[in-house]
């Protein structure tokens, strides 16, 4: 029944659930199915036996006893976390599982700081910290592989397994970076490339963190590349590894497969070099039909692109009123309807029943959409102070609603919703809760999470905030898991919201199948460029070095690379680039106080030093640091600035309460990663970690580009700032691409269940109900229908629907609109339409 009806019966006796809710992971999702057995009919609690049969897959268990030797039990299989793992199967362990028997050069170390002259270095003191950003040798290592080779357990004196102490026995993997040739052979090798052992471990079966693929190439009856983009977890081997001669052999026989023993060669060692693969037969699969996508707010495109590459999605309309970005979208889907006006008006022109737009493009209708994804901007409501009645408003009137409104309307079988992490956060959560209560209240299963988008293939890191719906019949995706460890500092993705700790569903927390991407990963195979470069279209002038380049620049033949151009930097600027160290973390602080020539003629003087610096004191040789009255506790001089001097006044003036503005005219290294990509290189800017590892510039559009992992053959639209905007605004397709592979699998699950018969009629986008699997009405709330798209025009509905909340939101299982407390600023009382106050829940969710 709709909800709506069973609220306006009410008996103040009759109570109703709409949702299931995962307190840990903030998951709403329809009630899972969960039937009497003959055991429990007569008690049977749904919550109950959900409980014990998730206990139970978490408890190891061993299976199909083999032998028992020596008070031995040895099995063919185990299971635990509802994974069954057999002997001969590829597993991913934690990385101190085992050790490998060679013993490879120390790790890189900080380097040691050696004595510099403070006269010619006088910022040089204010690197007192060893950390380095964007350095990875903080960064785990990706899990150990291994084949299982025995699984067993000791024997109890009643005879039975003592299943809390099983062990597995394997063969070990090499990765290329474990070899004698150490990390430099990870850098030219396939990301999932292994080397074939004879040595053993004998590990805790505790140790196991997955399942895996490894196959022998040659036995592969397709190419590599076909083999590795066919699924996730695969990995091949072509040679072994003797770590007592440090060298590769032909694997032995028992290395291989068991069931593709003694067959010829295949064609994974004939292809591995070759950038193209012969046409295999197709496999017998579900088939599964794109989702018709809006993408609002688009940009340049990056979420479409990655969700084309999952396979999920044909990107039919965008939206997106910067008319560079929106030209970009153009460029790479040259299918799409790319409307480059106010989404609120477009949406306010299809509400009102008109099939086009004024310049004649066709409209989306209800149930065309049934994928709706974006990033609406927050810069609406993202510096209120309080949310009370005066700031309301403002998100009211925020693009956040009106992608709400999108959903509200068109009612796509999936909906996300992509931010910054710092949306989560926002006014103590209320941004967030409000969203989630909005979809909630439409009737659809959602979640939120926080991912780092370094983890799953980029050389960046860059943490956004993600909410994914689902609607009534569909499977809510999960979020995916890691595939590339990263730097931990960058990996704090926990959400607190009303003093409660919420984490996604993610499990790889400590490693993950793959290293880390770097730097030289991403742009060593770039070739030189100046201060400046402005040519659009150069060769590459060589062929690509790492995995990551590979899959970049693709894997039809391009001679021509575009957008390799940087900014032309002014004759000051271009001067303290030139002066920066080529080591890693370096910068400003690093610059010569000395007088040079810059290219224009003109001279760039010592910055003098003019005041005591009451906090740093002198320098070893007895010099002044400040260089204003305000280093001495005074007001500041404003008479005290001085110009054009090869290190920045501005960064000794204030640096003392900007922690030394630490990353400004920094360079890049070569085994780490960049910061967050923004939409404008700028040496003094908020990312100030923009100059080439070695060429003394910024970073170019394509270098960028390439830190948020968008193909070579991507294009862009407009002047070089206009390309850097686009970048720098972008979802990093990678990203995209792993969400929609958990999308994917959903599909999948759903067609087939629908494919065995399970599941009832189906339901389609713009539909306000669907008749559930055990035929009970899941209904689509319609109270909402309209009202927050119109909310731009009707201030009057905004406020029937916090009244409608104040009257329900408890009962629905959403808790209730909690008020400012008295007495502080906004407080007006209790909670009403005038004084929405904070969004809280009668037991803490969300």
């Amino acid at each position: 029944m709709d909800p709506e009806a069973l609220m306006a019966e009410d008996n103040g006796k009759t109570y109703f659930y709409q949702l299931w809710y995962d307190q840990d992971y903030a998951r709403f999702e329809s009630p899972p199915k969960t039937q009497p057995t003959e055991d429990n009919k007569y008690k049977f609690c749904a919550s109950c036996a959900r409980l014990a049969e998730m206990r139970q897959k978490e408890i190891p268990r061993v299976m199909e006893q083999l032998e028992d030797i020596d008070g031995r039990l040895f099995y063919s299989s185990a299971s635990k976390d509802g994974i069954q793992y057999r002997v001969g199967d590829g597993v991913y362990l934690l990385p101190e599982a085992f050790t490998f028997n060679i013993k490879l050069s120390s790790p890189v170390k900080r380097p040691r700081k050696e004595p510099v002259d403070e006269d010619l270095y006088p910022e040089h003191y204010r690197k007192y910290s060893d950390y380095i950003k964007g350095s990875n040798l903080d960064a785990p290592e990706p899990y150990r592989i291994g084949r299982i080779k025995d699984i067993f357990c000791v024997k109890k004196n009643n005879g039975k397994p003592n299943e809390t102490d099983i062990k597995i026995r394997l063969n070990k993997f090499y990765r290329p970076e474990n070899t004698h040739k150490s990390t430099p052979a990870s850098y030219h090798a396939d990301i999932n490339l292994l080397y074939w052992s004879d040595e053993e471990a004998v590990v805790d079966f505790s140790a196991v963190q997955g399942r895996c693929t490894v196959e022998y190439g040659e036995d592969l009856p397709e190419c590599l590349q076909d083999f590795s983009a066919g699924g996730p977890d695969r990995f091949y081997f072509l040679e072994a590894y003797n770590a007592k001669s440090k060298s590769f052999e032909d694997p032995p026989n028992h290395a291989r497969s068991p069931g593709n023993k003694g067959k010829g060669k295949g064609k994974g060692r004939s292809r591995v070099k070759s950038q193209t693969c012969e046409p295999s037969e197709p496999k017998a699969e579900i088939q599964l039909r794109k989702l018709r996508t809006l993408d609002v707010f688009s940009g340049c495109g990056g979420l479409s692109e990655g969700f084309h590459q999952a396979g999920i999605s044909e990107t039919l309309w965008a939206v997106e009123m910067w008319d560079p970005a929106a030209q970009a979208f153009r460029l790479n889907n040259p299918g799409s309807t790319v409307f480059t006006e106010d989404c609120n008006v477009l949406l306010k022109l299809v509400m009102a029943g008109e099939v086009t737009n004024s310049r004649g493009q066709k409209l989306p209708q209800k149930g065309d959409v049934e994928m709706l994804c974006g990033g609406p901007p927050c810069q609406g409501f993202s510096g209120m102070n309080r949310f009370n009645s005066r700031t309301y408003s403002k998100f009211k009137n925020s693009l956040v609603v009106s992608f709400l409104s999108y959903c509200d309307y068109y009612r796509p079988r999936y909906f996300l919703l992509e931010n910054v992490r710092n949306f989560v956060s926002f006014k103590r959560s209320m941004v967030l809760k409000l969203t989630l209560r909005c979809l909630v209240r439409m009737g659809y299963q959602c979640t939120f999470g926080v991912l780092q988008a370094g983890q799953y293939g980029v050389a960046q890191t860059r943490r956004r905030a993600i909410i994914l719906a689902a609607a009534p019949g569909e499977k809510l995706p999960l979020f995916p898991e890691p595939l590339h460890v990263f730097a931990p500092r960058a990996c704090q993705l926990s959400v607190v919201v009303d003093d409660k700790k919420f984490v996604s569903n993610i499990t790889r927390l400590s490693s993950g199948p793959f290293r880390t991407i770097t730097v030289r990963d991403t742009m060593s195979d770039l070739p030189e460029i100046r201060n400046g470069a402005s040519a659009l279209e150069i060769s590459y002038n060589g062929e690509p070095q790492s995995w990551f380049q590979r899959q970049l620049r693709g894997s039809q033949y391009q001679p021509i690379l575009r957008d390799h151009i940087c900014k032309d930097m002014s004759a000051l600027v271009a001067a303290r680039m030139r002066h920066i160290p080529l080591a890693p973390g370096s910068d400003w602080r690093d610059l010569p106080n000395i007088e040079v020539r810059l290219s224009d003629g003109t001279m760039a003087r010592k910055l003098r030093y003019t005041h005591h610096d009451k906090k740093n004191g002198c320098s070893s040789t007895g010099a002044l640091r400040g260089v204003c009255s305000c280093a001495e506790g005074k007001a500041c001089d404003s008479t005290a600035r001085q110009f054009n001097t090869l290190i920045p006044w501005c960064l000794p003036h204030t640096g003392n309460r900007h922690n030394h503005w630490a990353g400004l005219y920094g360079r890049l290294e070569w085994d780490g990663f960049f910061s967050t990509t923004v939409t404008n290189p700028e040496p003094m800017g908020k990312q100030g970690r923009v100059l080439h590892p070695e060429q003394h510039r910024v970073v170019s559009v394509r270098e960028c580009a390439r830190s948020q992992g968008f193909p070579d053959t991507y294009r862009l639209f407009g002047n070089i700032l206009d390309k850097h905007r686009q970048v720098g605004n972008a979802v990093p397709p990678p990203l995209a691409k792993a969400i929609g592979l958990e999308i994917k699998l959903c599909m999948l699950a759903k067609a087939q269940e629908s494919a065995s018969g399970m599941v009832g009629v189906g339901w389609q986008p713009g539909c306000n109900s669907r008749l559930g699997d055990s035929g009970e009405s899941h209904t689509f709330s319609s109270g909402l229908t309209f009202l927050w798209a119109a909310v731009r025009w009707d201030e009057s509905r905004m406020a029937g629907a916090l009244n409608w909340y104040l009257a329900h939101s408890e009962r629905l299982g959403l808790g209730a609109l909690s008020p400012v407390p008295p007495g502080e600023p906004g407080s007006g009382g209790p909670a009403s339409a005038s004084n929405p106050g904070s969004l809280e829940t009668s037991r803490g969710h969300l």
